[in-house]
């Protein structure tokens, strides 16, 4: 009979289980209430470094940046008429189908400068 401190297969079996019991309890296995405080505090830090990178002038590519500098692009086509305002007015139609004015009503706004780029500078 083998002593359990001399085996190797039970050194190994211990050691992966002090390597596991050290690792923190990942969120998805946090009761509720502390999944949601780990969240809160996740989305807080997020925020923070989204926000100091704009500050600093090289905003993060978030899902949001990234859909405003697409808008803004489009606007920016819109005003000037550049290559590409027709598929551009041609989505605005398939986004608005039964609202045949928000195009042109967009365009318009566009040109006279009340519908301005948020993120993007001309």
């Amino acid at each position: 009979m083998t002593s359990r401190v001399a085996d190797p297969l039970h050194t190994l079996y211990d050691a992966l289980a002090a390597q596991q019991a050290a690792q923190p309890t990942p969120v998805r296995h946090l009761p509720a209430d502390e999944r949601r405080a780990y969240m809160r505090e996740a989305k807080r830090r997020s925020r923070e470094r989204q926000r100091e990178a704009a500050e600093a002038g090289s905003p993060q590519a978030t899902d949001d940046a990234i859909r405003a500098a697409l808008a803004d692009a489009a606007l920016m086509i819109l005003a000037t008429d550049a290559p590409g305002a027709e598929q551009v007015m041609s989505a605005l139609r398939s986004a608005f189908p039964g609202r045949g004015g928000v195009a042109g009503t967009v365009r318009a706004r566009c040109r006279s400068g009340t519908l301005r780029p948020t993120l993007l500078r001309p």
